[in-house]
């Protein structure tokens, strides 16, 4: 039996610094059917170098007329993919050897499976640290409900199947939650197949564009919000949980950047405990300890 083509998606905007160990790691795969599809967002360093200079017809470089937005150009990439299965890989991210030969079992699925995806390991590069995001079991199946609760998956570590996209593209208004936004939209018609092994390490550094951007991210989970219908019992069931993450987002962007008295009561009136105190610490904290360990947060 033939095995299946994977088309593996790295989008590129000035990723020189970390963008060989990316390459380095989807070369070294068990898995060797596979193409890469590289788009370039015009980038002004030598990242077009770096791609071009493995010799290897698998890999293939694209890049765009002009800088454009991320899930725009994710939507460009798709167009360009030949594969039955889309992998996404960030190019400061890495995979290790085994990414792809584990997923097996979702290449022979039924087609109740829309997409499945892996634990991982953070690298907080500051720190030259690695550090295990998520300890409990991932869930299987409908997950819908698990991930308005919370998003807990990473695209460099998601494989969906190629005749979704046909109806599930990313929207391109976004510049930060097109990821979530798009696993939810798909986990309300598809089972998710979860894989337990930390098969991605996703790299937490000082140019990830969401960590410099806490207000963008704040507004655009503010009008996601806003046109999820609340009718659909499964939204209906999370939309306290929906609303106080919006809220954390609010004060967290706040606490980091704006703090005040007011900031401190609007803290003290936030109706979840574990979030609560993390905002107390933070906000108690003096500024220069704040710029060095909470740049991640």
């Amino acid at each position: 039996m033939k095995k299946k083509l994977v088309s593996i998606i790295i989008n590129c905007f000035n990723g020189e610094k970390y963008l060989s160990k990316t390459l380095d790691s989807v070369l070294n795969q068990k898995y060797q059917n596979y193409e890469v599809i590289f788009i370039d967002n015009c980038s002004t360093d030598s990242s077009a170098k770096i791609f071009k200079n493995i010799k290897d017809k698998r890999f293939k470089y694209f890049k765009t007329k002009k800088k454009i937005k991320l899930y725009a150009s994710r939507n460009f990439a798709l167009k360009k993919a030949n594969g039955n299965y889309i992998a996404f890989l960030d190019c400061d991210d890495w995979w290790y050897e085994n990414f792809l030969s584990s997923r097996k079992s979702f290449f022979s699925s039924s087609d109740k499976y829309g997409f499945c995806f892996s634990n991982y390991l953070h690298y907080h590069q500051n720190r030259k640290k690695f550090k295990v995001f998520l300890r409990k079991i991932l869930p299987s199946g409908f997950i819908l409900s698990d991930l308005l609760d919370n998003y807990f998956i990473k695209i460099s570590t998601v494989i969906i199947k190629k005749k979704l996209i046909k109806f599930y593209k990313f929207n391109p208004y976004y510049n930060i939650i097109g990821d979530y936004d798009l696993m939810v939209r798909v986990s309300q018609k598809f089972k998710a197949m979860a894989f337990q092994e930390k098969l991605a390490v996703i790299r937490f550094h000082e140019d990830n564009f969401t960590h410099n951007n806490r207000k963008m991210f704040y507004n655009e989970y503010k009008v996601w919000i806003n046109q999820q219908d609340f009718n659909n019992k499964v939204f209906e069931k999370n939309k306290v949980q929906l609303f106080q993450r919006l809220e954390y987002l609010r004060l967290i962007y706040l606490v980091l950047h704006k703090k005040n008295l007011k900031l401190f009561f609007d803290i003290i009136k936030f109706p979840s405990l574990m979030f609560k105190l993390k905002l107390l610490i933070i906000y108690l904290l003096p500024e220069f300890i704040i710029r060095f360990n909470y740049k991640y947060l």
